[in-house]
C-alpha cells in the first residue's frame, strides 16, 4: 500500500516546533556534509542561517540541493529540497523576530542573527518531496508530500 499524501502546511506545522534540524548538503567531492541548525518556519516556509564563510554556505554556494530532518528518529520528517539564499538576516526581520521568539533562552541569544554579527546569510528552503512517519506506528503513519 502506498503511503498517504499530506500538505506542505501539515509538513511546515511538524517543522515549525523542532528546536534544532539536521542539514545535509554536498562537499566538493560529492560526499554528504551534515551539521545540526536552527531555523523558524514562517510564512510556510523554513528558514535556516549561517555565515558565508562555513562549509554548509560553501556548500550550498556551490549546490544548493539539501535533506534536512528533525532530530527525532521517533517521530520522522525528511524534506528535500533546495536552499535558497535570502541575504543578510537584517533584510528580513519578521523571520529575525520569529528566532528570536522561538529561542528564547538568554544562553541561546549569542547564536541568533539579531545578536551575532558573523551571521550574513538567511536560507528559505524550497521543498521538493517530503516523508513522514512515526516510528511507533511505522506502516500506517507514512506520508509523503511531493511538489
Amino acid at each position: 500500500m502506498a503511503p498517504a499524501t499530506i500538505s506542505w502546511d501539515e509538513v511546515a506545522h511538524r517543522l515549525a516546533p523542532a528546536r534544532s534540524y539536521w542539514l545535509v548538503t554536498t562537499d566538493p567531492s560529492g560526499a554528504p556534509h551534515a551539521v545540526p541548525v536552527w531555523g523558524a518556519v514562517v510564512d510556510g516556509a523554513l528558514h535556516c542561517y549561517t555565515s558565508r564563510n562555513t562549509v554548509k554556505s560553501r556548500n550550498l554556494a556551490r549546490d544548493p540541493r539539501v535533506t534536512i530532518h528533525l532530530e527525532s528518529a521517533e517521530h520522522v520528517v525528511i524534506v528535500d529540497g533546495t536552499f535558497e539564499p535570502l541575504g543578510p538576516p537584517s533584510d528580513h526581520p519578521a523571520v529575525v523576530r520569529e528566532l528570536d521568539q522561538k529561542y528564547p533562552d538568554p544562553d541561546d541569544a549569542v547564536y541568533l542573527p539579531s545578536n551575532d554579527p558573523s551571521v550574513d546569510v538567511l536560507y528559505r528552503l524550497v521543498p521538493r518531496r517530503a516523508r513522514l512517519w512515526d516510528l511507533s506506528d511505522f506502516e500506517s503513519s507514512q506520508r509523503r508530500w511531493h511538489a
